[in-house]
């Protein structure tokens, strides 16, 4: 990636395994959206980009971190606590968001749908939310939906490459702007 990159500078780490320090640029899903792009448009083009722009994102918006695979209780913490970019839930459509932070629930998936057919993809949805759902005590359908939508969208960059996700995310997961609040 390039200097000026999504990517914090740094790898300190508090206890729960996410940086210290790291930016966090708000703005909900149009702040999402700009991120994705900016790092879409970082990837350089040629053979394996799509796979880095997805280990890239996977680790910027979910904190999906491979190297840290060998270390499961690590990894897991990781993927359940704060990614280094976080968003907020502003502007993303309600019947989608059950947290603070839709964006790397559904990056997660993105993540998962790129790497592995439909149906493995889809396990690992419910595997994560029947899992969530014993720890939390309560059945997240909202993240059951994002995280399709986020299956099929991993899919379509798998199919496309990277610069079709921004006009995905503004089309399914952002609310339309008929349907905003006029404050």
């Amino acid at each position: 990636m390039r200097p000026n990159s999504l990517r914090p500078a740094g790898r300190i780490e508090k206890a729960d395994g996410s940086p210290a320090g790291a930016p966090q640029p708000g703005g909900g899903v149009d702040g999402f959206i700009a991120a994705v792009s900016r790092l879409a448009d970082q990837v350089e083009p040629g053979p394996g980009s799509d796979r880095r722009f997805i280990l890239q994102a996977g680790e910027a918006f979910a904190f999906i971190r491979l190297q840290d695979v060998g270390h499961p209780l690590r990894f897991l913490k990781q993927m359940a606590g704060k990614p280094p970019m976080q968003f907020g839930p502003d502007g993303f459509r309600s019947d989608l968001v059950d947290d603070k932070n839709p964006a790397r629930h559904y990056m997660a998936f993105v993540f998962l749908g790129f790497w592995f057919p439909k149906w493995l993809a889809t396990v690992g949805l419910w595997l994560w939310e029947v899992a969530g759902s014993v720890c939390y005590g309560y059945w997240a359908g909202n993240d059951m939906a994002m995280g399709y939508v986020g299956i099929r969208h991993g899919r379509a960059v798998r199919a496309a490459g990277p610069a079709i996700l921004p006009g995905l995310i503004a089309g399914e997961l952002a609310v339309r702007p008929e349907e905003r609040e006029i404050g």
